[in-house]
């Protein structure tokens, strides 16, 4: 009878970290999808003030179109209420001179970081995949926003107390800078 109620209370538990573990993936990737659709106000209504969009960061120029694909969470570290999120962001970049691209040092040297997913010469595409961090952080008002590409700026606001921590923790999960 205790191994049944002990198996319940795990799984309840599991399922409660899937379940913000999917939410968190959901608003990353309606942050994206936004940026995606050129949406930055709908994308910055999920950021911290201090990490506000005022132009898309995708390339699109003559010969390069770039998309942002799938969202896949990898792991989250509480940070008190505040959380640091380690994920995989797909990128999809459309290419007309894409033979050119693959002969480039910058795609030599993704391909061989493991960061090249498909590339697909006929259509002109490579996905690429790029391990990315975040912060969930909660506001004033209780609800939570996400800084998706940190700034100096953006940290010193959100973990003026903690910031040690925060550079103990992009250090170990991202010792390269």
């Amino acid at each position: 009878m205790y191994r049944i109620i002990i198996l319940f209370l795990f799984i309840g538990a599991l399922s409660s970290c899937s379940r913000d573990k999917g939410k968190t993936q959901g608003d990353l990737q309606r942050i994206y999808l936004a940026i995606n659709e050129g949406q930055l106000e709908q994308a910055n209504d999920m950021l911290v003030p201090e990490n506000k969009l005022s132009a898309s960061p995708l390339e699109s120029d003559g010969y390069t179109k770039e998309l942002y694909g799938q969202v896949h969470v990898l792991e989250t570290v509480s940070i008190g209420d505040d959380e640091m999120i380690i994920y995989k962001l797909e990128k999809h970049e459309r290419n007309r001179g894409v033979l050119r691209r693959m002969d480039s040092e910058d795609f030599k040297e993704r391909r061989a970081a493991g960061e090249v997913k498909s590339v697909n010469e006929d259509s002109g595409i490579i996905v690429y995949t790029e391990r990315q961090m975040a912060f969930r952080v909660k506001m004033a008002d209780g609800e939570y926003r996400y800084i998706i590409d940190p700034t100096e700026k953006a940290l010193n606001v959100h973990f003026p107390n903690k910031r040690k921590e925060v550079e103990r923790l992009v250090a170990k999960y991202f010792p390269q800078g």
